[in-house]
């Protein structure tokens, strides 16, 4: 009996090995060959737009990522920006996102492979947050796919296209997804305004095509304030020729700030992740050996710690702290 009972399972077992062979496997295999056939060149290009509750658009942004370098770029898009005879708010006004689309693409020389259009509420609902920007919205995705498993995609796919009107469909949603979960840093930028020249246009195009900014020098202006044992002639002196070696738009506090002595601390006022990436990049080449300390005014204790610099800077008749990206407040190690 026991050896009739393990024959039949054995029977079984081979019946549903036979079935699944013939159902599941050519769904898998077209569904895999389907994601890695979705952006062929390895670029998303993503127009954006965030339409207040009354259906008028308040936010315009361009996403760029490239899924192999794995670079991703938010370009934030002015609504009075001139598309071909309209402003872009106007034109998607009278004519929709497809309208706004091709015109903007012979504006910036490239193709958009999607689009995304949501209400302030829903990205509300999706995002638990009021910041109706791009990269807020990524953030929140990156995390809510490395929470899941594979086959929850599905389901969080579900809540995206039930919450947003775009054209990403299954494949594609699935592919974004895995290249947000390898932490892609993502950099915001402002789309350039006003009459651009060649090199900037030139610039712009480059950035557009890697998806990853160019760290211009004199995009990131720091203030570096005395925290040494050094007199301010000589801490002036040398930080003066380490910084204008290096071509920076920056100032230097010389006076001596005795709140802090010893460590290194750098106070990010720009909330931009491609400037904060930037300074991180200038003091490694300025100050390869010494180790900084990173705070942000978002902090309230950093908040006060700022206020506090501002208002003995201003006592030294030193003014206008507030205009810079980074205070860095330079200790002696």
């Amino acid at each position: 009996m026991k050896h009739v009972v393990f024959l039949l399972a054995i029977i079984l077992i081979g019946i549903g090995v036979l079935i699944s062979s013939l159902t599941l496997y050519p769904f898998l295999e077209f569904g895999f060959s389907s994601i890695a056939n979705e952006y062929p060149n390895s670029k998303v290009y993503i127009l954006s737009v965030i339409l207040d509750n009354s259906g008028m658009p308040s936010n315009f942004e361009i996403i760029g990522m490239d899924l192999t370098a794995q670079n991703l770029l938010v370009i934030k898009v002015p609504t009075n920006l001139e598309i071909d005879g309209g402003t872009i708010s106007s034109v998607y006004q009278a004519m929709g996102i497809k309208e706004v689309e091709k015109r903007l693409e012979k504006k910036i020389k490239v193709r958009f492979t999607d689009y995304f259009v949501m209400t302030k509420s829903a990205f509300e609902n999706y995002t638990g947050t009021s910041n109706y920007s791009m990269e807020d919205f990524l953030k929140v995705t990156e995390e809510k796919v490395k929470k899941i498993n594979f086959l929850d995609l599905f389901s969080l796919f579900n809540s995206f296209s039930d919450s947003f009107k775009s054209s990403i469909n299954l494949t594609k949603y699935i592919r974004i997804s895995r290249f947000l979960e390898t932490d892609p840093v993502i950099a915001s930028i402002n789309y350039p305004s006003g009459t651009l020249n060649d090199i900037e246009e030139q610039n712009f195009s480059i950035e557009l095509e890697n998806c990853v900014p160019i760290y211009n020098a004199f995009s990131i202006r720091p203030v570096i304030i005395n925290c040494t044992d050094e007199p301010s002639t000589t801490f002036y002196q040398n930080n003066w020729n380490r910084w204008s070696k290096n071509a920076y738009n920056f100032s230097i506090i010389p006076d001596q700030f005795s709140l802090i002595s010893g460590t290194s601390v750098v106070i990010s006022i720009s909330h931009a992740n491609w400037k904060l990436l930037a300074i991180k990049k200038a003091l490694s080449t300025i100050y390869p050996t010494r180790k900084f300390e990173f705070l942000n005014v978002s902090d309230q204790k950093t908040l006060s710690l700022y206020y506090m610099i501002d208002n003995w800077a201003s006592s030294l008749r030193y003014y206008d702290i507030e205009k810079y990206d980074f205070v860095i407040l330079l200790g002696s190690s």
